[in-house]
This record gives structure tokens, sequence and C-alpha cells, in this order.
């Protein structure tokens, strides 16, 4: 795809892009995805039963990486760069436990709200939407992260819940979908667990991504971030020698 132009967007146009970034780096994604949750799968496959639940909460470290991985090849796409799979996992390796603090930071804020009265908890989503990206991107740890994404949140928590919310729903259908065929067709438990495992490593990223195109959205409404990255640019340009006379 050819590099996307830098501006402000709608929701629409948020959910747009981010399907032309998965659709462009879906190797890249699928491959580092798959590297990080391969370790799962390996565990399921060999594992007793008993162990599979167990080893479904596991799995959330594994995802919570693959998405970590996503945000930096999606980041790279968005800028019209290229990054290889096996680097993006290397950059989740040096910066995971701010990955891992700042999701424990937004869960308990997120629950935290929805157990009063529920509002708090949505305004908690909102502001928390940022974290993995400020961590990924910007090399934030887990306490800046939340700073970070509370300061780009403000003022457009309207824009940050829909088009989460969308993309949610695009996921959880999409994975509705691929569970339902699963049911009717796999009766094996360990079968149809690495198999919903195996769909997830296709899905997931979808998330991240629209995600970093948001994160990058509100960057450009708030910081300017567009006019910045096109001045650095000018001045990377060659300049012509003047000719004499």
């Amino acid at each position: 795809m050819n590099v996307p132009a830098l501006r402000a967007r709608s929701v629409g146009e948020i959910l747009d892009l981010g399907f032309q970034l998965y659709r462009s780096r879906w190797p890249q994604m699928a491959t580092a995805t798959g590297l990080l949750v391969l370790p799962l799968l390996v565990l399921e496959a060999i594992a007793p039963l008993s162990a599979l639940p167990m080893l479904d909460q596991l799995g959330n470290l594994f995802f919570l990486a693959a998405s970590a991985a996503v945000v930096v090849i999606a980041s790279e796409a968005y800028m019209g760069r290229e990054i290889a799979a096996g680097e993006a996992v290397r950059t989740v390796g040096r910066r995971f436990l701010s990955v891992w603090g700042a999701a424990i930071i937004q869960g308990l804020l997120v629950v935290l709200g929805l157990l009063l009265f529920v509002v708090p908890g949505i305004i908690a989503l909102a502001m928390t939407f940022g974290m993995q990206q400020a961590v990924m991107i910007e090399g934030k740890t887990a306490g800046d992260a939340f700073t970070r994404s509370k300061s780009l949140a403000a003022d457009h928590y309207q824009q940050i819940l829909l088009t989460s919310v969308l993309a949610f729903v695009i996921v959880f259908f999409a994975m509705f979908g691929f569970g339902m065929m699963i049911g009717l067709t796999v009766t094996n438990v360990r079968t149809s667990t690495l198999l919903i495992n195996t769909a997830l490593i296709a899905v997931n990223p979808l998330a991240a991504v629209i995600g970093t195109v948001l994160y990058y959205d509100l960057r450009i409404r708030k910081e300017a971030f567009d006019v910045s990255v096109a001045a650095d640019r000018l001045e990377q340009l060659p300049v012509e020698p003047v000719p004499a006379f």
C-alpha cells in the first residue's frame, strides 16, 4: 500500500486505514504473533486436559506480548516504513515489563471504574486507550504511559470509545464465526482450543492496528504531529547545489 497521509480522520476513516494496514502487513503481524504464541500452542498440545483452563489464563500474557508486537509493526507501516517480525518481537522483549505493567494499570482502573456505577469504568477505558502504544512507540514506562494516554484522550472520549467499541465488535464477531465453525465441526477439547488460539493469531492483530491508528490520529489533532513529521522529512531532503555562474 501507499504511505498513509498524515491527517486527522473520522472514526470510519480510522477503521478503514486500520484494515488497510492490517492487510498490507498481515504476514509480519501473523508471523510475530505466531512466534510469541507458539509456546502456548505447544503447551496446549502436550499438557493434560486438566491444565487447559490454567493455560487459557496464561495465554493472556502471550497474546498481550503479541498485541504489543503488532503495535510496533502497525506504527512502522503508518509511518511508511518496514520492520521484520523478529525485530518487533525483540522490541517487545526489551519492554515487556512495561507492557505488562501498563496492562495491569489499565485493567485495575477499568474494573474499579465499572464497579463504581459503570460510567467511571467507561471513562477509564477511554483514558487508558493508548498505554500500550505509549510504551511500544515512545518507550514510556507503565506509569508514564498512563499519564501520556490520559493527556491524549482528554476531550476526545467519544471518538475513542466509538472507535474502540466498533473495533471490538468487528473482532468479536470474527472470532464468534470461527468459534461457531470450530464448535460445529470439532468435538475434541484439546483440538478446539488449539484451533481457536490459531484463529486468534489471524484476527487478534486488527484491534491493535486500529488502536495504533487512533493513537496517531490524536497526536495529529493535539500535537500537530503531521506538521512535525513533514518538517523532519523536509530537513532530510538532499540540498541541491546552487550552480555557479
